[in-house]
């Protein structure tokens, strides 16, 4: 597929299992730190999707803390999963009104390792935002 075209995202027919939201979180918080800044809006979206999963507390896990963006593309194996971590770092990206290039750049590089294409999400920050959340929870 060409790296211009965009896909675009359908609502998922279930949540992802946590086996997939485990590292989709981990890129997901990834994406929130690469500029060096604390944004907690970015922090709290990923806050709100651990949630509606049941496992707010991801940070603090063993899982988390042995996790790394190789093994997170890893597991993520399956395109709905793939899906879902882009759409989740785009929903990430989006709430930092002040992106930094470093932002843009880690987006790309993981788009890149998952081998997806461009994907066209609602522009809207609370479409986006339902939309994430069908991957995490069915609520």
């Amino acid at each position: 597929m060409s790296d211009q075209t965009q896909v675009e995202v359908v609502k998922p027919a279930r949540a992802l299992a946590r086996k997939y939201l485990e590292p989709i979180l981990f890129l997901g918080d990834r994406m929130a730190i690469v500029d060096g800044e604390n944004v907690p809006k970015e922090r709290k979206i990923l806050d709100w999707l651990a949630d509606g999963a049941g496992i707010k507390s991801f940070r603090h896990e063993k899982w988390y803390r042995e996790m790394n963006e190789q093994k997170a593309i890893a597991a993520l194996d399956i395109d709905s999963a793939k899906m879902g971590a882009l759409v989740t770092i785009s929903l990430v990206l989006k709430a930092d009104f002040e992106r930094k290039d470093a932002e843009f750049e880690l987006f790309t590089k993981l788009r890149k390792m998952l081998k997806a294409a461009p994907i066209a999400v609602p522009i809207d920050l609370d479409e986006h935002k339902a939309l994430a959340m069908k991957y995490f929870s069915q609520r």
